[in-house]
């Protein structure tokens, strides 16, 4: 019988962890052991009472709170170096208890991700090294929802086709992605974890495990059968509550993915022409709009 260590680090609203973790919790697992451990990362009382107490009702979940002691630096996507790092450091150690205990896979899920009651054994049944399940999300400053995968560090895509297929049912080798993710012992042994590559300055933990894995000859693939909902804001935790009610219908997102969406998708990777100023001021303004942004990058990463 297979043995899976599902991890999640926990630091969210009590109303979205509601949501999530017995979504993680209730995963069907016919046929194999599943175990369940949460790093209680939360900041709030109410939360940390509430993590408590459910893992308290389960015999396959344990919660753990000493991984390391300082603040958590990452609740709204804040992508600093050090708060990287400190995500790396507690993955990490996830990824060192499945060895340890011989865990043949590592399911490492993101807190604020409500799945379909069948994703694990979906997974599994894939028999791959890398894979996650896909979920969409509309970020605040976007207007089209977008997958948790890419083709090129980072979210980018080499053509329109990487974002559509994912609207049919299926398993694709995409470049890298991730937060709903199965990895086997294989793979774990291989060396594949999240540490930083220093001379690739990305934010955010997933590029680096995915450039280890291209350099480890290990393929990385997204399923699309069961999408999980991202509770990227808070708020939308009763839209997660009725999604669950309704039998975790995969029709729920296709009313995301109409064809305007088709349309803006395409749009949106058409290549830009380069801007050429036709004014002194307009030379200013491009280069200090230029200057901006790479303060900006350079405060990120440094």
């Amino acid at each position: 019988m297979k043995k899976i260590l599902l991890f999640s680090s926990l630091c969210k609203p009590k109303k979205v962890l509601e949501q999530s973790l017995p979504s993680m919790i209730e995963l069907h697992h016919e046929g194999v052991e599943l175990d369940v451990l949460f790093y209680d990362d939360n900041k709030t009382n109410v939360a940390q009472h509430f993590v408590q107490n459910i893992g308290a009702q389960y015999d396959h979940v344990t919660i753990e709170k000493d991984y390391l002691q300082s603040l958590s630096t990452y609740k709204k996507h804040n992508w600093t170096v050090s708060a990287v790092d400190r995500i790396i450091e507690i993955k990490n150690r996830a990824i060192q208890i499945a060895l340890e205990n011989d865990y043949d896979y590592l399911f490492l899920v993101d807190a604020d991700l409500v799945l379909h009651p069948d994703t694990l054994l979906h997974l599994l049944r894939q028999e791959k090294d890398f894979i996650f399940e896909l979920f969409w999300t509309v970020f605040t400053n976007d207007s089209i929802a977008k997958p948790n995968c890419w083709d090129i560090h980072s979210w980018s895509y080499t053509s329109a086709q990487t974002i559509l297929q994912l609207k049919n049912p299926g398993t694709y080798k995409v470049g890298a992605g991730g937060a709903c993710t199965l990895l086997s012992k294989k793979a774990l042994k291989k060396g594949l974890d999240f540490k930083r590559i220093s001379n690739l300055p990305y934010g955010g933990e997933d590029r680096h495990i995915c450039t280890r894995a291209e350099v480890l000859d290990i393929d990385i693939y997204i399923d699309t059968h069961y999408p999980a909902y991202h509770i990227h804001n808070p708020d939308k935790n009763l839209e997660a509550q009725e999604w669950k009610q309704n039998g975790y219908k995969r029709s729920f997102f296709d009313s995301w993915l109409d064809a305007n969406w088709e349309i803006a998708v395409k749009d949106s990777l058409i290549p830009k022409e380069a801007i050429v100023p036709k004014t002194k001021i307009h030379k200013v303004r491009l280069a200090l709009y230029k200057a901006k942004r790479a303060y900006y990058n350079y405060m990120r990463f440094n």
